[in-house]
């Protein structure tokens, strides 16, 4: 009361007014809850760390990111806000993948032989950071240089994110050992494509992906046989069937199967039907994920679940215009109604559909409006479904063989990827 008779200069009145509103808001206050948990001088930092964030319910949370910056300046005396800036200037492509701190935080902890998990962010030495920041930066240039040459463009398109911290890791190790056409070049393909095509990363991700970077430096460092990476025990890792790919889902889920089917397409050149433009990271951001076997077929006539038409070898990456084309009722419409509509060639049409590894063959199909019972029709449709799903497997299964043991391809030199091959066409 004195305080606010001092704050209005004795204005009793002013003074009373501003006293109910303090003593509202100390009702209002008197009425929380305040959690207090007490630590000792002793407990680790990383778990009080922890134990802070979990506490922390205010709207905005605070990351490991965060606490790490207000540590790294204090000890380097340097903003890790304004170098995280510096690698998205540098490396502007890090954000079509992830969030850049998010990277520089699992490339600090693998560069330092450490998992990237929660706890060992808190452990990472700074000043080591600083000095070695330049090296980072080298790492992740490189990194997604390469997953960009192997036909992944950004982060909805990636199979597993544990790669990305690795291969930028790994890189600032051996420079030298990974140019292109090396034999270190390879080895870090068959890592890459070994880890989109098994089950490896589907569980403790982060802690596996430490232990198969420790096998590739062995193997990179002291030419020890690549037995060493854990990735590569095909007995324990081996690469999916066919009815396993046959089951695989949408890619645009996060499922790592699904999304390395499509991965492999995208690599073979992916282009598009109208444009004829290849995959590149600029013109996936311009697709759609389409159905090839008509969605409202295979649910209307085929009388099938939706579920089941969203399969990852039943998809393709195509610009709207080209889904204009595939709009058809029955697939053998899209080479007929589709090029009178984009007033392309239906020779066209089969050749940029081929370049997306699709057995054009077997998509060609269709009739079933005469058909006239609806049991017959849809089982008509099923199988005509599940020999396209068949016939498009057995064709991803060479170039996943490839790529899984390293070699490149399409083989360079060629002129284009030996497409075209389906079950009908033996």
């Amino acid at each position: 009361r004195g305080w606010c008779d001092q704050a209005c200069e004795q204005d009793l009145a002013a003074s009373r007014d501003l006293e109910d509103v303090i003593l509202s808001l100390r009702d209002r206050i008197m009425q929380y809850n305040l959690p207090y948990l007490s630590l000792p001088a002793s407990t680790p930092a990383d778990v009080a760390l922890d134990v802070f964030i979990k506490l922390n319910t205010v709207s905005v949370k605070l990351s490991s990111f965060d606490i790490i910056v207000a540590k790294f300046e204090d000890k380097t005396g340097q903003s890790l806000r304004q170098l995280a800036n510096q690698l998205v200037n540098e490396v502007p492509q890090v954000e079509r993948y992830l969030e850049p701190e998010e990277l520089i935080l699992g490339v600090s902890t693998m560069r330092e032989d450490m998992a990237p998990t929660q706890a060992n962010y808190q452990r990472l030495d700074l000043p080591r950071l600083s000095r070695e920041w330049p090296d980072l930066i080298a790492g992740v240039n490189w990194g997604f240089r390469f997953l960009e040459e192997e036909g992944i463009f950004d982060g909805q398109r990636l199979p597993t994110v544990a790669v990305a911290p690795l291969l930028s890791a790994l890189y600032a190790d051996v420079p030298s050992k990974l140019q292109p056409d090396s034999e270190g070049r390879a080895l870090v393909r068959q890592y890459l494509w070994r880890a989109f095509f098994t089950r490896r990363y589907e569980n403790s991700a982060a802690s596996r992906a430490l232990q198969d970077m420790r096998g590739l430096r062995r193997v990179l460092n002291e030419h020890a046989d690549p037995t060493v990476v854990p990735l590569f025990d095909e007995e324990q890792y081996p690469l999916p069937t066919i009815e396993e790919m046959m089951l695989a889902g949408w890619p645009k889920r996060r499922e790592t199967l699904a999304r390395a089917i499509l991965a492999v397409t995208l690599r073979a050149g992916a282009r598009d039907l109208v444009d004829n433009e290849p995959a590149t990271g600029s013109h996936v951001r311009l697709r759609e994920y389409h159905h090839l076997f008509p969605f409202a077929l295979l649910t209307g006539d085929g009388q099938m679940p939706g579920t089941e038409t969203y399969r990852a070898l039943n998809c393709g990456l195509f610009t709207w215009e080209s889904n204009r084309v595939l709009s058809a009722k029955e697939p053998a419409g899209f080479f007929k109604e589709g090029a009178k509509k984009s007033l392309i060639s239906p020779d066209q049409i089969r050749e940029r559909l081929e370049s997306h590894l699709v057995p054009v063959d077997d998509l060609n199909v269709g009739g079933y409006t005469r058909i006239k019972d609806k049991d017959d029709r849809a089982e008509k449709i099923l199988v005509d479904y599940n020999a396209f799903l068949r016939a498009r497997a057995e064709m991803l299964r060479g170039p996943m063989d490839a790529l899984c043991h390293g070699r490149p391809w399409p083989e360079a030199g060629a002129a284009a990827p030996a497409f075209g091959t389906s079950a009908k066409a033996g």
